[in-house]
């Protein structure tokens, strides 16, 4: 009878698995992520072949702690990794937001991990830029985060022609003035906010702002110069003009005389 009771307590052990055996002192750790970046939140079991079957990661800022994992504002920004791994309890965020930011709790061990999300902000303390370029060009207007690697939550670009009202042309064309002439050019780093414009033309001068917020925004004007050899060909073509048309006239003047 004995041995058969081992030989159970046996076959109960290796059905439910080791448990997830994490140390006696509660640990806490510093985490940093970039808006609309990702970023991991470590948590594991001390022995990699043991597995859990329940556990959860809270969120400590909210009161009552609402669980991550079945919380709306995280939907289809969460990934686990322990079905491959069944002792690694990570959770990976995307699409990381401000209001992300917290104390988060890995309740199968003792882990505390407070998340901090650097987001975009805009050095407002600079005077309004200044930009020059020419007719038939393109030009670049300067916009970025204080930190590259955070991309804005929201971002727009609204242009303000001379003596008239403004309109937005990114991401939103209010009009057909931009239409296929605005791109942002932040390939390589999202807090990169500057807008190129193709193909210049002096309607295209007036005030330009980039805004990440309704409290912030910068401020560009732009100034479009025709080119010396654009107004060269433009004079040319009228004195070609008017010849072609003086003579026309004296041919006419000669014929009624004969």
């Amino acid at each position: 009878m004995r041995d058969c009771f081992c030989i159970f307590l046996c076959m109960l052990h290796f059905t439910e698995g080791k448990i997830c055996y994490v140390s006696g002192h509660r640990e806490y750790k510093e985490v940093t992520g970039y808006t609309g970046g990702s970023v991991l939140l470590p948590c594991s079991c001390t022995d990699p072949q043991s597995t859990v079957k329940t556990f959860s990661w809270l969120y400590l800022k909210e009161n009552p702690w609402p669980e991550v994992l079945k919380d709306d504002k995280y939907k289809d920004r969460l990934k686990l990794f322990n079905e491959s791994s069944p002792a690694n309890l990570t959770l990976f965020i995307s699409d990381l937001r401000k209001k992300d930011e917290g104390l988060y709790r890995c309740k199968a061990s003792q882990t505390d991990i407070y998340l901090k999300i650097q987001g975009c902000d805009l050095d407002q303390n600079k005077p309004a830029a200044e930009v020059t370029g020419h007719s038939g060009e393109s030009v670049v207007l300067p916009c970025s985060c204080t930190e590259l690697q955070a991309k804005p939550e929201q971002l727009t670009w609204t242009f303000t022609p001379l003596n008239k009202n403004s309109e937005e042309i990114y991401p939103h064309e209010q009009s057909e003035r931009h239409t296929g002439r605005v791109k942002l050019l932040n390939e390589t780093s999202p807090g990169n906010l500057s807008l190129q414009i193709l193909k210049l033309t002096t309607e295209d001068q007036g005030e330009y702002r980039c805004s990440v917020s309704s409290q912030q925004h910068v401020n560009i004007r732009l100034r479009v110069q025709v080119l010396p050899v654009v107004l060269l060909l433009a004079v040319l073509a009228l004195i070609y003009w008017k010849c072609r048309g003086m003579q026309k006239h004296n041919n006419t003047v000669h014929v009624m005389v004969i």
